[in-house]
């Protein structure tokens, strides 16, 4: 009889269990994930800029969800980590000339080229200074590449072209195939281009390379931007960095009397040659800057049995504020982008505090400063983290996650990189749905939001993307959605709540799926390993063996 009472309270307390993580994953719900969507992206947030009254807005709202929720300040006694910045504005001439061979081009600022400058000074002045094609821009010793083998650079501008020459051959055999690699985002580009000596470097645009159109170009690069504050003044960078249209650099190829198209191809093949175009070109750029700050916002749930390790739910707070310059709407709302992704970790860490039994490891809830901007918030954390980085288990970023209603299928950005795809895999099992890479793998999306910061200090980290086959309306309307959105809407004021093409309940599902995998992460001893190809797994090993 003894022995019936104490399997009976067994039973009914692993019931209990499970009731109640059951009704912590029914609380995430389309009414409070629409209304922290709603007020987030509402105009009184004024885009959510970084140092701004829409920044005050927003963290205090972070900090009195967190609160409310019962959960601790990460740092110290403050749920927020300031950072340092610099607010930069640049003013490129309105046209840039470029002359020689007895030809003469002009370049339209904003819409045939941008140029920016992140040197903390008042004047950036290039004169008569060479332009050199390089390829891809790119030194891959793993890849037995060099772009710029034998070729001068210094001083001049360089030209390189975005994405990488796996992406263009479609060889799966060059560099990773169609999936973009750190070597084909521009970032890398403009840090290569400043290891060389380039006084200056334009990335040629193509809409597919890239991954968005000119337009994201444009707004992205010729307005206000940040830079994290640098003690020698960002003289360790290029002194111009920018794009070039692809028509006009066309026209810039053929006053040379190459043709643009022909050399791509010989480009893609190992040991190219660059060369001096024999074109010159000035540029002047006034830069206005000041001293700034913004904040990392970030609570913590402490673990029950392993309080020193940590699982991290992450996602941007900021959007681009305000632009007074545009006719009509002038206020950058990212309702998607990504205000959806931070109402998904308040409701994860809503569903975490319901839990009777706290996990064992401890869960922390970071939403990052500055993402848009090159993403400085969590990059700034990566390198004075709160946290040891050799005790943080894993992260989990959303960022612009689905609006558009179930799916029957799941897209893990970086598929294939480490043992948290196990976790995402069983997780979607619970709720009868399939697990697939990404679909578009050219455009880099590993590498352009924030949990990129963490994977390059060796934490596996994964990012989720809607699904492609809605259960109703199957597989054309979501791509024609996410088309619509990225053409049209992406980082534009358009960014909007949209009542009509706006389907909550595909958040729902997605956001109980990653609370199911941080909670499984969080209540076991398994430290996730990257996979062996992969480009993260050296920083994570060094990590751990200090």
């Amino acid at each position: 009889m003894k022995f019936l009472i104490l399997g009976l309270l067994i039973f009914l307390t692993a019931a209990c269990t499970t009731n109640n993580f059951d009704e912590a994953v029914n609380s995430i719900n389309k009414e409070e994930i629409e209304k922290h969507v709603k007020l987030l992206s509402s105009d009184d947030f004024e885009g959510r800029a970084p140092d701004s009254k829409g920044e005050e807005l927003t963290i205090n709202y972070l900090k009195g969800e967190f609160e409310r929720l019962g959960l601790k300040p990460a740092n110290g006694n403050s749920y927020f980590q300031e950072i340092n910045l610099v607010r930069i504005m640049s003013h490129a001439s309105s046209k840039m000339i470029i002359e020689g061979r007895g030809k003469k081009i002009e370049l339209n600022h904003a819409d045939e080229f941008v140029a920016q400058s992140k040197h903390l000074t008042d004047e950036i002045e290039i004169s008569d200074a060479d332009l050199v094609f390089a390829g891809y821009g790119i030194v891959a010793p793993e890849y037995n590449w060099n772009d710029y083998a034998d070729l001068d650079v210094k001083d001049k501008f360089v030209i390189v072209m975005v994405n990488d020459p796996g992406y263009h051959t479609k060889d799966s055999s060059l560099f990773t195939g169609n999936a973009m690699t750190y070597y084909g985002r521009w970032r890398y580009k403009y840090e290569e281009a400043a290891r060389q000596g380039a006084a200056g470097i334009f990335v040629v645009h193509e809409t597919g390379a890239a991954g968005y159109p000119w337009a994201v170009v444009r707004n992205g690069w010729t307005g206000e931007e940040f830079t994290l504050d640098s003690p020698d003044k960002n003289t360790n960078k290029s002194e111009i960095e920018g794009w070039f249209n692809l028509d006009k650099t066309r026209e810039i190829f053929a006053a040379a009397g190459y043709n643009f198209d022909e050399e791509l191809e010989k480009a893609k093949v190992r040991g190219y040659k660059g060369f001096n175009l024999g074109l010159k070109s000035s540029l002047i750029i006034k830069n206005d800057f000041s001293t700034s700050k913004s904040n990392n916002v970030l609570a913590v749930l402490e673990g029950s049995k392993h309080p020193d390790e940590y699982i991290f739910y992450m996602g941007h707070w900021d959007h681009m504020g305000i632009d007074t310059t545009l006719e009509g709407d002038q206020i950058y709302n990212g309702a998607r982008d990504n205000a959806a992704g931070i109402a998904s970790i308040l409701e994860i860490a809503e569903a975490f505090s319901k839990l009777d039994k706290k996990p064992e490891r401890s869960i922390v809830f970071f939403a990052t400063a500055v993402e848009e901007q090159g993403l400085l918030g969590s990059a700034h954390y990566a390198a004075n983290p709160i946290f040891p980085l050799n005790k943080t288990v894993a992260a989990i970023n959303i960022d612009a996650p689905n609006v558009y209603g179930e799916t029957s299928d799941i897209t893990l950005i970086g598929y294939g990189q480490s043992e948290l795809d196990n976790y995402v895999k069983r997780a979607a099992e619970m709720q009868n749905r399939n697990v697939h890479s990404d679909p578009t793998p050219e455009k880099g999306f590993y590498y352009r939001s924030d949990h990129f910061s963490f994977a390059k200090v060796g934490i596996p980290a994964i990012y989720l993307k809607s699904g492609n086959n809605h259960i109703h309306h199957g597989e054309d309307y979501i791509v024609n959605l996410l088309n619509d959105y990225t053409q049209n809407h992406y980082h534009e004021p358009s960014d909007e709540f949209y009542e009509d093409k706006w389907d909550l309940q595909g958040l729902v599902v997605d956001t109980q799926l990653l609370f199911k995998v941080g909670n499984e992460l969080a209540n076991n001893n398994d430290w996730p390993k990257w996979n062996e190809k992969s480009e993260f797994r050296a920083a994570r090993e060094a990590s751990l063996s200090k």
